[in-house]
């Protein structure tokens, strides 16, 4: 919990606050910067901290977890966002790895004096290229503007994850979802080979 108090709280009645929390056995670190005075519970029976509202000093208690966070879920960024980044960290490690060991055409006999008839796309490129030649050809230009927009939306997702409701979160799982089924239909079973 954090005890933010009144503007212009400084020495002595920052330290009559401090007196009141070790009465109680809270310990808090006061937080400097800001506007106003802020003090970190650090340990001790915090719920007591809620009779120090009646000071004169103390303007709020905010709590840092418990209810606060169980009510309002967790933000994008920074708890899924590192979530996510530590997965993308991992599965990029096990794609190399996999390169490392299994390289395409591996026992294939060597021709150097002919080049293959058809290289075939990268797994990796097949999904956009795939996505692309589902529009006709001269409207090939908006399929990569979606594609764009994709990425863009990706990119804001920590601003777009905003929701004042419960309801209301858990749209960019079901858009995702959705997403990462079509990229993966798209690579696999797509229309470019």
């Amino acid at each position: 919990m954090i005890l933010v108090l009144k503007p212009g709280t400084q020495g002595p009645e920052l330290a009559e606050v401090l007196r009141e929390l070790e009465k109680r056995g809270i310990q808090g670190h006061v937080l400097p910067g800001g506007t106003k005075p802020l003090v970190h519970l650090v340990s001790g029976p915090t719920r007591r901290a809620r009779k120090l509202l009646k000071l004169e000093q103390v303007e709020a208690l905010v709590p840092t977890s418990g209810p606060r966070v169980r009510l309002s879920g967790r933000r994008f960024y920074p708890y899924h966002f590192t979530n996510l980044a530590a997965l993308c960290l991992v599965l990029t490690g096990v794609l190399v790895l996999l390169a490392g060991n299994f390289p395409p055409g591996l026992g294939d006999a060597i021709d150097p004096q002919h080049a293959p008839e058809s290289l075939s796309y990268p797994w990796y490129v097949r999904a956009p290229l795939s996505f692309v030649a589902l529009f006709p050809h001269s409207w090939a230009w908006l399929g990569w503007m979606c594609l764009y927009a994709l990425g863009l939306a990706a990119l804001l997702m920590p601003v777009l994850d905003r929701p004042g409701e419960k309801a209301a979160s858990n749209w960019p799982r079901i858009v995702g979802t959705l997403v990462l089924l079509g990229w993966l239909y798209l690579t696999f079973g797509g229309a470019v080979r």
